[in-house]
C-alpha cells in the first residue's frame, strides 16, 4: 500500500489491487472503496490529495498522467485530467527519477544524476498554470529524505466492505 493521504477528515490508503481503504479517525471506522487502477497506469505512481480530490499520478519517461477520483461514494472511477510531457532533462546522466509531490498547482519530480563518481539530486517542478518545467532546488547529499514520519495503519478486521472470502486480507498489506 502507498503512504496514507488525508482528505476531508479521513485517511486514505491505496491498496495494491487499486481499491482504497478510507479511515475516519473521529468515528474510528474504515471502509473499502472498490475501484480499479486506470488501464494506462505505469510503474512510477504517486497517490495524493489535490483540488479537493484524491489524485493518482502515473509517469513514464515520456509523459506524466494526472487522474482524479470522481464519484467516490456512488460509482468511483479514475478520470484523466491532465497529460504532461515529462520534464527530465539530461537522460544521459540520469541514474533514477521519481514522483515526489503534487498539490494541484505544481508537480515535483526528483532526479538522481550520476556526476563523476558521485550522485546529485535535483528537484524539478512543473507549474500547471504556466505549463512549464523548472529546476526548483536540489537535495543535499547528507539529507535522509526517505524517512516516513508516521507508523499508523488501520486494522484490516475493521474495514467495512472487506471480506475474506477470496483471501483479500492477505492482499491488503495492513
Amino acid at each position: 500500500m502507498k503512504k496514507p493521504v488525508y482528505m476531508k477528515g479521513a485517511l486514505h490508503w491505496l491498496r495494491n489491487d487499486g481499491s482504497i481503504v478510507a479511515f475516519n479517525p473521529k468515528t474510528e471506522k474504515a471502509r473499502l472503496i472498490p475501484i480499479r487502477f486506470p488501464k494506462e497506469l505505469c510503474v512510477k505512481t504517486l497517490f495524493t490529495a489535490a483540488d479537493n480530490n484524491l489524485t493518482l499520478i502515473s509517469a513514464t519517461e515520456e509523459f506524466v498522467y494526472v487522474y482524479a477520483l470522481e464519484n467516490i461514494l456512488n460509482d468511483p472511477k479514475w478520470v484523466l485530467v491532465k497529460k504532461i510531457r515529462n520534464g527530465i532533462l539530461d537522460e544521459k546522466r540520469l541514474y533514477s527519477w521519481g514522483l515526489e509531490a503534487y498539490d494541484g498547482k505544481c508537480l515535483v519530480l526528483k532526479e538522481t544524476m550520476l556526476k563523476k563518481d558521485d550522485y546529485k539530486q535535483v528537484l524539478r517542478g512543473y507549474d500547471l498554470r504556466a505549463n512549464k518545467w523548472e529546476v526548483i532546488g536540489s537535495i543535499p547529499r547528507w539529507c535522509t529524505y526517505a524517512i516516513d514520519f508516521y507508523q499508523f495503519k488501520p486494522s484490516s478486521s475493521s474495514v467495512i466492505g472487506l471480506d475474506d472470502k477470496e483471501g483479500e486480507l492477505r492482499d491488503i498489506g495492513l
